[in-house]
């Protein structure tokens, strides 16, 4: 059996291992532009953590594993080949698109001017680093997790931040105006400046980066786009794609042979929903699912929860899975949190202001996917951590029964 995996991140490495796991005589090659390394980390990188902290697997990885691995870009997919960028072809009977995502790059007037980087890529990471040792003002465009991170980041290395956001508030659509107003508060408290409701109009300068006009006109010596990801696919024909690669829960696309995981994959999530998740946890887990299946096996994936995390300052927050339904809200001293229910069942959590709640996040989602109910709901959102030696007991009555 000869397979091929398109791309080297969180979803590739780890269907890769899977596939050598119940195959060890097939042929198998990774095909990726970049090292294997995670992106989780970036921030941390910025900030001065060595680079190894990136790297997702031991350097004999591939010669343990016996996989071939080729640098470059797959351009095209056919029927049972890949085609990649500089035109070598290479067959296939198993196909793995785990090519990632790539940086929405709005299109604003002047926005390829020097200066102005996404953050995708430990080089993007690299060359920011670089240019914030010579400057003094930055801007970070886009208020999600990521852009937070960065502008944390960026003030901590001493440059005056400014944060530019779209909509009303930061954190759109994750968490809730109690949280974003909480963690808006901290960063003021940090020196950044956070500006919500507007648009980035226009970059000025001639060669570099000189301002940009947001309504007023800010000062910069360097910005940074945190405008989301949109899946990055090669072409392809016969495969069925929405936003992305559609797979059904063995993570197989519309055509025989071919599956796809990762930021590509439109997957179902755990509530029956066909979306993108983009997640690091995600990819992982989707690899081993696709990897298995590839090889002869039969698993099937349980469905993505969204997840995000802002780890960064003295508001750290954790948001889990769909802020629909009842809810029921904990305020204590510092502390925010808020959980959603389907009747006794955890849909979603919200979290701020403490840092142990960040490692919650495996807990709600085994109570969300494996629709635990929650019968003291007041109990769960003022201790959620108590349920932990509960969910672990029903896990064992369920493999009990099973």
């Amino acid at each position: 059996m000869d397979y091929v995996i398109a791309g080297c991140g969180g979803a590739g490495i780890n269907a890769a291992s899977a596939i050598r796991k119940l195959d060890k005589k097939g042929k198998i090659v990774i095909i990726s532009k970049d090292d294997p390394y995670t992106p989780v980390f970036l921030a941390d990188y910025l900030l001065g953590e060595d680079e190894s902290k990136l790297h997702i697997v031991e350097k004999d990885f591939f010669e343990k594993l016996k996989l071939e691995f080729i640098k470059g870009e797959i351009k095209q997919v056919r029927d049972s080949s890949v085609t990649l960028n500089n035109g070598e072809e290479i067959g296939f009977d198993r196909l793995l698109i785990a090519t990632g995502s790539k940086p929405f790059r709005p299109p604003v007037p002047g926005i390829d001017k020097e200066n102005i980087f996404t953050f995708h890529s430990l080089g993007d990471a690299a060359r920011i680093k670089e240019v914030a040792r010579e400057s003094e003002r930055a801007a970070v465009v886009g208020a999600g997790p990521v852009g937070l991170e960065i502008a944390y980041a960026l003030t901590e290395l001493g440059l005056k931040v400014f944060v530019i956001e779209m909509m009303e508030r930061v954190l759109p659509g994750i968490v809730d105006e109690e949280i974003a107003e909480m963690v808006e508060s901290e960063f003021r408290r940090l020196g950044v400046e956070i500006i919500t409701g507007r648009k980035v109009e226009e970059f000025t300068g001639e060669k570099k980066v000189k301002s940009l006009i947001a309504g007023d006109e800010i000062e910069v010596d360097l910005a940074v786009l945190s405008t989301g990801v949109t899946p990055n696919l090669p072409e392809m024909e016969g495969i069925r794609i929405r936003q992305g690669v559609v797979v059904d829960r063995r993570m197989e696309s519309s055509k025989e042979g071919v599956f796809a995981a990762g930021d590509v994959a439109e997957a179902e999530d755990v509530f029956g929903t066909f979306c993108l998740t983009p997640t690091w946890t995600s990819a992982v887990t989707q690899g081993k699912i696709a990897g298995t299946n590839m090889a002869g096996g039969n698993v099937y994936h349980e469905g993505s929860i969204r997840m995000n995390i802002v780890k960064k300052s003295d508001v750290p927050v954790l948001s889990v899975g769909k802020m629909e339904g009842d809810s029921e809200t904990f305020r204590g001293g510092k502390i925010f949190r808020r959980a959603y229910f389907d009747g006794d069942f955890l849909t979603g959590f919200q979290s701020a202001g403490i840092h142990s709640d960040l490692s919650l996040s495996g807990l709600i989602q085994f109570l969300i996917k494996k629709r635990v109910p929650v019968k003291d709901k007041k109990l769960f959102v003022r201790r959620p951590q108590s349920f932990r030696n509960w969910s672990r007991l029903h896990n064992l009555a369920l493999a009990g029964n099973s």
